[in-house]
């Protein structure tokens, strides 16, 4: 049996658990290339236009999966106790129908972690019998699941590249004989529990060192961002949300009067927050998209907190429309004014206001 899955939202912060999930259950996964124009068109044409560019891609996903026997859509209520996933991620797959190959039947299960594990497994469970797979079955490749998942998790760090996790686990998949073990994601490249042993400034003294916050599924979305994040490694030393630890995350949490519920809105305001405040990180990019309701709140937060600090902040905001030029002389813009700043006008704000050399006040 052959599972289509589409390379888009969900697939870049969760793809390891369903791909070891499936692995154990010897389901082969058949995931959709990487994003090229077709793929954005025929999802602008599929989804409505009221949609944000990550459903409006995972729309085209959809669409270049054609030859497997069934598309997998799970809805992704909650990855972890007290928290939600985004508000469009719950409406998947009812809001995608439109967009899946006719003739290919859709494969969907909850996924809820604020009820438990018992009752995550069990909704799984019950999800295994449309597949031909026992309690047991299902059982072993919960399990799997989890340690493939824990495995990509701990190797992100300093040095992680999301590329060559993910290699790992496809490398791992071709092989469905070896079903125990987990693959090797990032290995080597230092864990994300753990600090890097040399500093920013150490690795190297004379590159900027930028941090680019948002969602994985914009950050790492190659085609859609314009390859921003390689634009940004070809002159900057860049540090990304799965650098920073999850301890990090959670007490740069603490000075919010209200919990944050939304999975990825904590992950980002939480390193970014950290990001703000380390003094080895000379500017900070956000990276958005048009019409995120939970971005419009959170980069207004981050936004706030990198006033205060005198950070140099800028926020970029992706839509289907694919010019460059704009994009190309922001960033080389930012990073020019970061850089003088850094080396001649430290003492000078960003945001206009002249500070005082000596006491660094206005």
């Amino acid at each position: 049996m052959k599972i289509g899955f589409p390379r888009a939202l969900f697939y870049f912060d969760y793809y390891p658990f369903w791909a070891g999930f499936f692995h154990r259950l010897n389901i082969e996964v058949v995931t959709s290339p990487a994003t090229h124009r077709q793929i954005m068109e025929q999802g602008l044409k599929k989804a409505s236009d009221e949609t944000c560019l990550p459903l409006k891609l995972l729309a085209g996903h959809i669409q270049a999966l054609s030859d497997v026997d069934a598309v997998f859509l799970p809805r992704m209520v909650s990855v972890e106790p007290d928290t939600y996933t985004c508000p469009k991620f719950l409406g998947i797959p009812e809001s995608l129908l439109s967009a899946v190959p006719s003739g290919i039947p859709v494969l969907t299960v909850v996924l809820n972690w604020r009820k438990g594990k018992r009752q995550v497994l069990k909704d799984l469970q019950v999800f295994g019998r449309q597949l031909g797979k026992n309690k047991a079955e299902i059982r072993e490749a919960f399990t799997l699941g989890q340690e493939w998942q824990k495995r990509f998790q701990d190797s992100m760090g300093a040095g992680w590249d999301f590329e060559e996790s993910i290699r790992e686990i496809e490398r791992a998949q071709k092989d469905l004989k070896d079903s125990t073990s987990p693959p090797e994601c990032g290995r080597g490249q230092g864990a994300r529990t753990s600090t890097s042993a040399v500093s920013l400034k150490e690795q190297n003294p004379d590159r900027l060192r930028i941090a680019l916050v948002g969602h994985s599924y914009l950050t790492q979305e190659s085609y859609a961002n314009l390859n921003l994040l390689g634009r940004l490694r070809e002159k900057t030393e860049v540090q990304l949300v799965q650098h920073v630890s999850q301890e990090d995350v959670e007490s740069h949490l603490l000075g919010l009067r209200k919990k944050l519920f939304w999975n990825h809105a904590k992950q980002i305001f939480g390193s970014g927050n950290k990001f703000v405040r380390d003094h080895e990180i000379d500017g900070i990019i956000y990276l958005s998209c048009f019409g995120c309701g939970t971005d419009s709140m959170v980069q207004e937060l981050l936004a706030w907190k990198a006033r205060e600090q005198h950070k140099p902040y800028m926020v970029v905001t992706l839509d289907e429309h694919s010019g460059e030029a704009g994009l190309v002389t922001r960033l080389e813009a930012f990073l020019d004014m970061v850089e003088r700043r850094r080396v001649h006008e430290g003492y000078v704000s960003t945001y206009g206001e002249r500070l005082d050399r000596d006491s660094n006040t206005l």
